[in-house]
């Protein structure tokens, strides 16, 4: 026999045994290879009715072993699964639930009440603040109630939520819809015209240098000025008042010697501005 017959023979020997001891005595099961996935299910509410079963997405086992549920009792709630392979061969998973009793849902508003102008926009869900419950999470939130926002009016919405355990909250939102304002139209200012008031001061009176009587005090016409020898004049303008121009007036007449008649006088308006001495 030649030496690589030889070879050929032994390799072909020893492909036959090994194949007749993986027969004879198989390799014992690897539990790694067992599997539980479970659901991802964390809350079940108090006194719920619920199968073990149904907490498993899939398994490669093909046994389980499962626990009991208590739900009578809120709290967190340990669930041992023993997964058995084809050989007997078992792997333990732990899945945790929380039994929770349902309290009514949460339900509110940013606003109870809301007002905006005819044909303003107005969007009734913008106004929810929150919706949820402890088991459910976010929920969803029904409105009702019809409004007009072009037509002034008072309005009543109506929000309202509901969990699974068929718990509601109800909220109502006003809605005062108003008609627009007109804008105040700009008056123009009035400037107030300034009137010139004739001194309500009266002179005092005159006395004729002759009889010595009192005389009512005679305005001057300039266009007809009485004929005189010497003018001299004690004006409002330069400080003198009512009785100091009179009494310079009459006492530069009677230094005179002469006789003299004071005058007031009297501007284009009316106004006295002082006296005048006529030397006669």
């Amino acid at each position: 026999m030649k030496k690589s017959q030889y070879m050929t023979f032994i390799l072909c020997v020893l492909l036959l045994c090994l194949g007749c001891w993986y027969l004879l005595f198989p390799r014992p099961a690897d539990k790694d290879d067992l599997s539980i996935t479970f659901k991802d299910t964390e809350k079940v509410k108090l006194n719920e009715k619920i199968e073990p079963v149904d907490l498993i997405r899939s398994t490669t086992s093909v046994k389980i072993l499962y626990p009991t549920i208590d739900t009578s009792s809120p709290g967190v709630k340990k669930l041992l699964y023993i997964a058995v392979g084809e050989d007997g061969e078992q792997k333990e998973f732990m899945k945790e639930i929380r039994v929770v009793a349902p309290k009514p849902p949460v339900l509110q508003l940013k606003k109870d009440t809301v007002e905006i102008y005819v044909k303003e926009a107005f969007d009734a869900r913008a106004y929810v603040k929150k919706a949820y419950s402890d088991y459910d999470g976010d929920l969803d939130v029904s409105i009702r109630g019809s409004f007009d926002v072009k037509k002034a009016g008072t309005y009543t919405i109506t929000y309202q939520v509901k969990d699974s355990s068929g718990h509601t909250a109800t909220k109502e939102l006003r809605l005062i819809v108003k008609d627009k304002e007109e804008a105040p139209k700009e008056k123009k200012p009035q400037h107030p015209q300034k009137a010139e008031r004739p001194s309500t001061a009266q002179p005092p009176k005159e006395q004729d240098t002759t009889t010595g009587s009192a005389l009512s005090p005679k305005a001057e016409k300039p266009q007809e000025p009485a004929p005189s020898i010497g003018v001299q004049t004690w004006l409002f303008a330069d400080g003198e008042s009512f009785s100091s121009a009179l009494e310079k007036c009459n006492a530069a007449g009677a230094a005179s010697g002469r006789r003299y008649q004071c005058d007031v006088l009297q501007d284009d308006a009316g106004i006295y501005t002082g006296y005048r001495l006529d030397l006669r």
